[in-house]
């Protein structure tokens, strides 16, 4: 499988070093390579390691954290971090920032999310009315392992986020669908996150944080940022949950990342989105769990996308993502897990 997937990003990835794939190709052939990523490693920055369990290859989870709206230049990508201390001081540590990581497509809040689980970009409808035409992690997932609706959840604020739970696709659909919270502010999506943790023990949720978006439409440039701190926060306070519970600790990725960003200065501004711009397109992206290098920022000419994550997830989950069409993130795994020193 790893093969398949290094042949593509091969092809897809242009701007890596000629000579450096060279010597990987040959360390393949002679069978010294164990596993692959889609790019070559950056600098290690050396901070101290995760203080995570060694996971259970059995019982794996996954958390999303999505922040529907957020501005890449207000988060990794402002010099002083201002609005994200936490994930700054607290989380960056911890795992790998992503810095060049882009919406493609549609900068808007349904194709952003539609393309994100699917692993393809999906040109949909915002209202909601339009479901995505490819499966979701969440139908992967159900289909791979059997699965009951309550292991996979999708909570948020936007109530059309309900066409994000499952697609239009005849082989899969709502019976493999996840179950829906929906309709909550910020703050309440964090305590029916925790709450439907403990209660249900769910192995795949998507968390989305809506008020930053909401916010950010109103042209109140306080309002935003000041929402974006409590989405920091928040995020914060789900790893360390995470990290303390049990049945999660040392077993459970965290992904942060984003929908859409917003326009940047010159192209109207943090109120609204939904063009091709520099401030739409570019993302916020980080990733902690077992295995995931530590206190790494990925070169920003190594560039990801929304499509990538449905099967870096079906990865670390052995979940097959036929119809993804994104790369597997190995540049967020530790050296010694895909092969690559």
């Amino acid at each position: 499988m790893l093969y398949c997937y290094y042949t593509g990003v091969l092809f897809e990835r242009f701007h890596l070093k000629f000579i450096r794939w060279l010597s990987i190709i040959a360390w393949i052939l002679a069978g010294l390579l164990p596993g692959c990523r889609s790019d070559i490693d950056g600098p290690e920055t050396g901070p101290p390691p995760s203080t995570s369990q060694a996971a259970d290859p059995a019982d794996l989870k996954i958390i999303v954290i999505m922040v529907d709206g957020v501005r890449y230049t207000e988060t990794f990508g402002d010099p002083v971090h201002a609005h994200i201390p936490e994930m700054w001081a607290q989380l960056r540590p911890l795992g790998t920032v992503i810095p060049n990581f882009r919406n493609r497509v549609l900068t808007t809040t349904i194709p952003g999310h539609t393309s994100t689980l699917t692993g393809t970009w999906q040109t949909l409808a915002n209202d909601g009315t339009e479901r995505p035409t490819q499966p979701t992690i969440f139908e992967y997932f159900r289909q791979a392992t059997g699965a009951p609706e309550q292991d996979v959840i999708l909570i948020g604020g936007k109530t059309k986020l309900d066409a994000c739970s499952y697609s239009s696709h005849p082989d899969y659909g709502t019976v493999l669908g996840a179950r829906t919270v929906l309709g909550l502010a910020d703050t309440t999506v964090y305590d029916s996150l925790v709450s439907i943790l403990e209660a249900d023990r769910p192995h795949l949720v998507m968390a989305c944080f809506s008020q930053v978006d909401t916010y950010g439409h109103t042209g109140v440039w306080e309002d935003y940022v000041r929402q974006i701190a409590v989405v920091d926060s928040l995020a914060w306070l789900t790893w360390q949950y995470l990290e303390s519970d049990p049945f999660y600790a040392g077993q459970t990725w965290l992904f942060i990342s984003g929908d859409h960003g917003r326009h940047d200065d010159l192209n109207g501004g943090f109120q609204s989105h939904g063009d091709l711009c520099e401030g739409c397109q570019k993302l916020t992206f980080m990733a902690l769990g077992p295995g995931v290098r530590t206190g790494h920022m990925v070169p920003e000419n190594y560039m990801f996308t929304q499509r990538d994550l449905c099967p870096t997830i079906g990865y670390i989950l052995d979940v097959p993502t036929p119809f993804s069409e994104g790369y597997i993130i190995f540049d967020i795994f530790e050296p010694e897990i895909t092969g690559i020193k």
